[in-house]
């Protein structure tokens, strides 16, 4: 990576855009993804320019083909750290990536990571992409706060939850991650689409955000409404199976083995999970059978000192596995027949991760 310097890594972004026109927008199927592609293609509007399609897209699509004829020569890529043999299936087309993940390693393309400069701060990707388009968007302040609540960001990002907050008449708690609140309720109602209906439902939430005037509309959409209701009844039945069957290892690593047929669930219940005093401290492991060939890891580590992206890059020197993330949270795929490995070698590592910090 050869650009560090904040203001040069902004200017190629705003050059990216002002110089092309036809956008296609690929963004995370998570509130924080589903908010961040809201924000950038109502400042690209606002811009002049024309989104051609959005692709709601998942970590599994890496290890996918994407027919790219359905998209035009301009793609940006939000709240998604790509492979690089991800980012190869873009060689004929203009990519740009914004991203608050792990570091990529990649000079041809366009791309903006705070983490390009230094700043360590956890800065969800609706936050930063409200950074980079403020000047045309600011009215969307309510939008990226929803997506810092879904991303576990209300704890590091406070003076923006707290002054969004103000300004939208928000009435705000004592909770650490600025969660419990309108925020935090309008991300679980996003998700919930996404749980309900998978990808359309992700698609159909961006398309309710952009058509709505504010916070309170948005938690009042009837689609919303219906949509958490149905997840909710989902949730709490996923949630008794943990209670159930939950292996707790050296105090410190909880290891659950989820129904494949929830696996949509998995990602939504474990945030929550993670922030409650019981499971705060203690690193929780989800892991759902995909399908023959991959077993699919959530990982949540809320009030641990431990750098989760590491630990994966440690275990992925013994098994084949793909992943990555933040500290706090990750996400991995590792082969089926794989599973008793990675619970051993993640104990492992883990403990050593969390003594180096």
């Amino acid at each position: 990576m050869k650009d560090f310097d904040k203001r040069a890594a902004v200017t190629r972004v705003m050059d990216f855009i002002k110089k092309n026109d036809n956008f296609s927008i690929f963004y995370h199927l998570d509130s924080d993804g589903i908010t961040s592609a809201v924000i950038l293609s109502t400042a690209l509007e606002k811009m002049g320019k024309r989104v051609y399609s959005f692709r709601v897209t998942n970590y599994e699509d890496f290890e996918k083909g994407i027919d790219l004829s359905y998209f035009s020569d301009n793609i940006i890529l939000c709240d998604m750290q790509p492979s690089k043999s991800f980012m190869d299936r873009f060689n004929n087309r203009k990519l740009c990536v914004i991203d608050h993940h792990e570091l990529i390693d990649n000079d041809n393309i366009v791309y903006i990571n705070p983490k390009m400069w230094g700043d360590m701060t956890y800065t969800p990707c609706s936050l930063l992409t409200y950074r980079l388009f403020e000047d045309f968007i600011p009215e969307l302040d309510w939008v990226a706060a929803i997506g810092v609540a879904g991303d576990s960001g209300g704890k590091e990002n406070g003076d923006f939850v707290r002054k969004v907050a103000k300004r939208n008449v928000v009435q705000l708690k004592n909770d650490e991650y600025l969660f419990d609140n309108d925020f935090g309720l309008a991300s679980i109602m996003i998700g919930s689409m996404t749980l309900q209906y998978g990808r359309i439902g992700a698609e159909e939430a961006v398309g309710i955000i952009k058509s709505t005037p504010s916070l309170k509309d948005l938690i009042e959409n009837q689609r919303l409404v219906s949509a958490s209701a149905s997840a909710k009844k989902e949730l709490l039945s996923l949630r008794e199976h943990f209670e159930q069957k939950k292996e707790l290892y050296d105090d410190l690593v909880y290891f659950f083995e989820a129904n494949p047929l929830k696996k949509r669930y998995s990602s939504s219940l474990i945030t929550p999970l993670s922030l409650e005093k019981e499971y705060y401290g203690k690193v929780i492991v989800f892991m759902t059978r995909i399908n023959s060939k991959t077993t699919r890891v959530n990982i949540r580590a809320n009030g641990v000192n431990i750098k989760l992206p590491e630990v994966l890059k440690e275990i992925f020197k013994e098994i084949n596995g793909n992943g990555g993330g933040h500290n706090m949270a990750a996400a991995a795929a590792i082969r089926p027949t794989d599973t008793e490995k990675f619970k051993r070698l993640f104990l492992e590592e883990s403990k050593k991760n969390i003594s180096k910090n």
